[in-house]
């Protein structure tokens, strides 16, 4: 009986020990088995047909933190965003440095309202890319909405110092959101009006060279000495101031 239980619970541990690697197996590569969202896939689209280039491309190589970020923006434009946040996280496991997918991470966790992921996702972008206008413009539409005017503002200072694209709303839209971006250009004002003030003048192309006169600088052309001819002034008559007739 005795040996009997042993024989059993080695029997269970070999089990147990397969199935875990077996899960391992597919936890290490989830494109390995299929996934939801590619039922709805059309192959004749061309979004559809990127996403599922993406997919078969992660199965070869799991770790790509650039094709997790770019499946990542073509499932959020799908309107799946739980899995484009999925694959954001994926990118910035695969690769800590990434900043591009943290930014995308940070968007997309802002829009459904995790403050604080948001933050911390915004945060570590500015980090690996100090300056980053986008990520302090986002940064500033949370500090707003939480009634932090102050920080806001200098938050959209601070963005459209770096980025005056920011400004247009075809390449910012969140813009609209805004009712503080007029104080954020009068703190911005100062700094700008200062660096536009300073027209500075270039080096004239001829500085520094001898100025010839003109007279100098280009002699008239003259006929030879041997054919100058000098008209002969006309004689007049003393008694009447008229020219005298010329002799036959």
């Amino acid at each position: 009986m005795k040996r009997l239980l042993v024989t059993l619970t080695a029997a269970l541990l070999v089990a147990g020990c397969a199935a875990v690697q077996k899960y391992q197996h597919h936890t290490d590569n989830p494109y390995e088995r299929p996934i939801f969202y590619t039922r709805y896939l059309n192959p004749n689209t061309p979004l559809d047909a990127a996403i599922q280039r993406d997919i078969n491309a992660l199965r070869a190589n799991p770790n790509n933190a650039a094709l997790h970020n770019e499946l990542g923006q073509y499932l959020a434009q799908r309107g799946f965003q739980r899995d484009a946040e999925t694959e954001f996280e994926r990118a910035v496991n695969a690769d800590r440095k990434f900043w591009p997918a943290w930014y995308n991470l940070g968007v997309i966790r802002a829009a459904r309202g995790e403050t604080v992921g948001a933050r911390y996702a915004y945060n570590r972008t500015l980090h690996l890319k100090p300056g980053h206008s986008e990520a302090l413009f986002q940064e500033g539409l949370m500090e707003e909405r939480a009634g932090h005017r102050e920080e806001a503002i200098e938050m959209y200072a601070k963005a459209i110092s770096i980025n005056h694209q920011l400004l247009d709303v075809r390449r910012n839209p969140r813009i609209l959101d805004s009712s503080l971006i007029h104080l954020a250009l009068l703190r911005a004002y100062p700094n700008e009006h200062t660096r536009e003030a300073m027209i500075f003048q270039a080096t004239p192309p001829n500085y520094g060279q001898r100025s010839v006169p003109a007279a100098e600088a280009a002699p008239s052309p003259q006929a030879p000495a041997d054919k100058i001819v000098t008209p002969a002034p006309p004689i007049t008559n003393p008694a009447t101031q008229t020219p005298a007739p010329t002799r036959p």
